[in-house]
């Protein structure tokens, strides 16, 4: 993992434009920190393909593969600058036997096991994972072979023929077993750490791929109780590094993005490569999770927000709350609508207050379109029935009737929109002082 060793749309209702997202997964948030639980707590050291048979690595049916990652102005699933030129992507492996507590970074996300994909008949990445290093493997370009071949070797050659028969053969790949490092003693005994053996540039990586290894791996782990400052990050409260080869079209993950994950405010948020010599800070991330949840929603895919809590018993390491949503899940969908076509929750910057405020962005049907005037409170009742209960519209709404209100102001004064913003923090006011607002009245 490169770890180093020491315009939001306006409110208003004419300008922003009207939209719906398609979307191609909305798994039910519940059953998803059910099932995410379960993979954590899975201790199976023997998965295989349930086609083949062919054995796989531990991750391909239990534990929780993440990657943890900062905000910026890109995509938390694209391949970052250091990524790009090391040709593979790093993530983390954690599971119950694990005593990993420490992530990198504040907040990131899930990607579903193959196991687990192939039961809900979802996409599976099956092909790419590269090794697995025992504690962080400072990856960059100066590891060859997808991060996973000796630091800063220049001589070193890429295996010509696979290592092990299975879907991903032609990509497993660690230098262990040709360092004669098979066992957990074995990897002990070489890299013992210090100013002169550091254990982040030194230590071999583990096939993908092999079974024994990931039982080395885990074993060697969980023996490092102290570190020095030379090996900062190798002690066993520490994650991992596991590494993904990136795809030759571009990143192709967000089918498998299962969950966006946080840490609470005394996460700290560490610096990596690249990262020109910033200090580790504490950060909170629910934040940064949700403006993940926002972009991957707007490619079509609504994953839920989990918050992982490391001090919570292992059965109830992830948890989820409809409060920490930047988006609406719609858990509500056993409801038949015949008006509203899509509703879904986000947080938006409101220009008015100036503070960041609760929206549902509501999408009529064409039969909602047609009789949103002259079946206004029919229409109105769906949407309260679909959306009343959530926390945001039910703890927000602090005028009663204030939603409703701007139902009919849109109604009345923009008749040809085919979606509403609405925003139940807004008070209600006279409907000539709702029409001067824009349908938006705020109070001051």
């Amino acid at each position: 993992m490169r770890v180093l060793a020491c315009v939001i749309c306006t409110l208003m209702v004419w300008s922003c434009p009207s939209w719906a997202v398609e979307l191609k997964a909305n798994l039910d948030p519940v059953e998803t920190v059910r099932r995410i639980n379960a993979s954590y707590n899975r201790i199976d050291n023997h998965c295989t393909e349930p086609d083949t048979g062919a054995a796989r690595g531990h991750y391909y049916c239990s534990g929780i593969t993440l990657r943890m990652v900062n905000d910026g102005n890109f995509n938390p699933w694209d391949y970052s600058p250091y990524a790009l030129q090391t040709g593979a992507t790093s993530y983390t492996w954690i599971r119950r036997d694990l005593s990993t507590t420490v992530l990198v970074h504040p907040a990131g996300f899930i990607l579903r096991t193959p196991t687990d994909g192939l039961a809900l008949q979802l996409p599976v990445k099956q092909e790419g994972w590269a090794c697995i290093y025992t504690f962080d493997g400072y990856t960059g370009p100066d590891r060859k072979w997808y991060g996973c071949g000796p630091f800063n070797d220049a001589t070193f050659v890429p295996p010509a023929q696979p290592t092990t028969v299975n879907k991903n053969a032609q990509w497993a790949y660690g230098t262990c077993a040709d360092q004669n490092v098979n066992t957990a003693e074995q990897w002990k005994q070489k890299y013992q750490g210090g100013a002169r053996q550091p254990i982040q540039t030194t230590q071999c990586s583990w096939n993908a791929e092999v079974p024994a290894q990931w039982d080395a791996m885990i074993q060697a782990h969980e023996a490092r109780v102290t570190t020095t400052n030379a090996d900062p990050y190798s002690r066993k409260d520490f994650f991992n590094e596991f590494m993904l080869k990136n795809a030759a079209g571009g990143s192709d993950i967000m089918d498998d993005i299962d969950a966006f994950i946080y840490q609470g405010k005394s996460a700290f948020n560490y610096p990596v490569r690249g990262d020109n010599g910033k200090a580790a800070v504490q950060q909170d991330g629910l934040a940064n999770a949700r403006t993940f949840q926002r972009k991957l929603y707007g490619q079509g895919y609504a994953v839920p927000i989990l918050k992982v809590d490391f001090t919570r018993a292992p059965e109830q390491r992830f948890t989820y709350s409809a409060a920490d949503q930047g988006v609406s899940l719609n858990l509500n969908s056993n409801i038949s609508a015949k008006f509203i076509a899509k509703s879904n929750w986000e947080q938006r910057l409101d220009p008015g207050t100036g503070k960041t405020e609760w929206t549902l962005n509501v999408v009529l049907t064409e039969l909602g379109k047609k009789v949103q005037a002259s079946q206004q409170q029919v229409v109105y009742q769906e949407l309260y029935d679909l959306r009343g209960s959530d926390p945001q519209w039910r703890d927000e709404e602090k005028d009663a009737g204030s939603m409703k209100q701007q139902i009919a102001c849109i109604v009345r004064n923009y008749p040809q929109r085919a979606d509403w913003n609405l925003e139940p923090f807004r008070p209600v006011v006279s409907e000539a002082a709702a029409k001067a607002a824009g349908c938006n009245p705020f109070k001051k």
